[in-house]
């Protein structure tokens, strides 16, 4: 049976005053770690990643049968420097633009199943017997480290996970490890160029399951950009199989007002065969509720972690080994494919990722979630330092901008002017566009014209926020849409539209709630 250790993401709004928190069930992570937000970022920039298999068929050779599975593969250790301190090597590349300024940030990943260093196995009436030999070693958060032009350094990073301790995962002992080594590229002479990741436990041979293992390098960078971006990275590991789906919520954000909506993610997997289905990557629309499988040229809806590294459609072949077959680990970059902001609209501030498998489970440890966001946002955070996001959230003390002769340090003193909102009218095409379009099917709720102030993914935050708005003296309700379980807080529902609009546009005139919106539910 394929195991799978992936990457999972997902992405949940903010509210306009409470910034939501993002949550899993329990359940999900009895045989793991919760998924925690690691870094939040508020920059003009953008992120590269790489990375690359550690057991392959062949210690320097290219493995690129897709039709074989890690499972039935004889493991050995890719080790491609012949260096006497390093039992296993493996190299990629890592590319920059031109204009880059700076690194904000740099975490590196290493992950494996292992336990024990070598195994065998034997068939015996149908099944196979598998024998370890050589006893695991202790340490496995150490590693070595070498950037373009230099040595090896050794970086001793944190265990995320260790599955060895679980009962669950001892007979494959899958674990993640990571560490922070954005201070090694600052104070690095040469960033772009070749990076070696060497001495990464894993078992060789056979393995239960299947035997695999990889590191990935996730980098964010200062460069000028035509708008700001909001990029988020979880880790944790959790358990997915067939019985439920894993959501993981993103929230602090908000996306740009006008235009096209770009949005990107980056998943990695350990045990996601090329040769095996059923393991599924999707977003939710926000126009339906429903939830809508991704997949692209190199990845495919019914089989999204297939032992690859790539970008998009393209699969990275920047790497030494560039195997096509990675053999049971993956990494994935991915850009939502948002046409005509179907998915993800404008002025967005929620969204949900979701991953699950129709027959094999998943192991997720690693998420990251980026989109442009709001110029005025961005001047919110970078001015007031957004006391009310994430403790986690970064906003880098330079602020690179596409207009050098615009850029303020964090430290400008310089006030936002005063809010204000030109009302629209009935006459207005945001008035006629909402007359003339469908409503939305909700079950359970009157049909009509809801003015809506906040959509929460969880009831407690939306009761504190129905009760704020009590508090002040308007007339607050609440109701849950079944399709995707997120809490509707309103304060009118209304025959008429116009009734609705001119209340929507009035409330709209507030700073505080700027962002309400009118809901045309159940007319059609």
């Amino acid at each position: 049976m394929k195991r799978v250790l992936g990457l999972l993401f997902c992405v949940i709004g903010l509210s306009p005053v409470n910034a939501q928190q993002t949550t899993q069930k329990d359940s999900l992570f009895t045989d793991g770690v919760a998924f925690k937000a690691q870094n939040e970022f508020y920059i003009f920039g953008d992120v590269a990643v790489i990375g690359n298999n550690i057991l392959s068929v062949d210690d320097k050779d290219a493995f690129n049968n897709m039709l074989v599975n890690n499972d039935d593969t004889k493991m050995r250790y890719v080790d491609i420097d012949r260096n006497t301190e390093t039992f296993n090597s493996s190299q990629a590349t890592l590319k920059l633009p031109n204009n880059f300024k700076k690194i904000a940030y740099a975490g590196l990943y290493w992950t494996a199943t292992y336990a024990y260093e070598k195994g065998s196995r034997k068939a015996q009436k149908g099944n196979y017997i598998y024998k370890g030999n050589g006893e695991r070693s202790e340490i496995i958060n150490q590693v070595k480290f070498k950037l373009p032009n230099q040595t090896y350094q050794d970086i001793k990073g944190e265990v995320i996970y260790d599955g060895a301790s679980n009962k669950t995962h001892a007979i494959n002992s899958p674990y993640v490890c990571y560490a922070n080594v954005t201070n090694v590229l600052k104070q690095s002479d040469q960033v772009p160029g070749d990076y070696i990741v060497a001495n990464i436990k894993a078992t060789e041979g056979y393995l239960s399951g299947g035997s695999a293992g990889g590191w990935m390098l996730y980098v964010i960078y200062q460069a000028p950009t035509d708008n700001p971006k909001y990029i988020s990275t979880y880790h944790g590991f959790a358990l997915i199989n067939k019985e439920e789906p894993l959501d993981i919520n993103f929230n602090n954000f908000k996306s740009v007002e006008k235009g096209d909506v770009k949005t990107k993610v980056v998943l990695s997997a350990l045990e996601g065969d090329a040769a095996l289905e059923g393991d599924q990557f999707a977003i939710i629309k926000q126009q339906d509720g429903s939830f809508q499988s991704l997949s692209n040229g190199a990845r495919y809806q019914q089989n999204f972690f297939n032992s690859s590294i790539t970008n998009n459609s393209i699969k990275n072949r920047d790497r030494y080994p560039n195997s096509e077959n990675t053999l049971g680990f993956d990494i994935a970059t991915l850009d939502i494919p948002n046409y005509n902001n179907s998915i993800i609209n404008n002025s967005t501030s929620q969204t949900t990722l979701r991953l699950k498998t129709q027959s094999d489970r998943f192991y997720l440890y690693f998420t990251a979630f980026q989109t442009e966001i709001a110029q005025t946002y961005f001047d919110d955070i970078v001015q007031e330092n957004n006391p009310n996001a994430s403790k986690n959230a970064s906003v880098s003390p330079e602020i690179v901008r596409s207009q050098p002769e615009s850029n303020p340090s964090y430290n400008t003193k310089k006030k936002r002017k005063p809010y204000k909102y030109n009302k629209r009218g009935l006459s207005s095409k945001a008035f006629k566009y909402l007359k003339n379009k469908k409503s939305t099917i909700i079950s359970g709720i009157e049909g009509g014209y809801y003015v809506v102030t906040g959509v929460f993914s969880e009831a407690i935050l939306a009761g504190k926020w129905t009760s704020n708005l009590i508090k002040k003296g308007f007339k607050a309700n609440a109701f849950i849409n079944p399709k995707n379980s997120w809490n509707y807080v309103y304060l009118l529902r209304s025959d008429s539209a116009e009734e609705a609009f001119n209340y929507a546009e009035d409330l709209k005139t507030n700073y505080r709630y700027r962002d309400t919106w009118v809901l045309k539910a159940n007319l059609d």
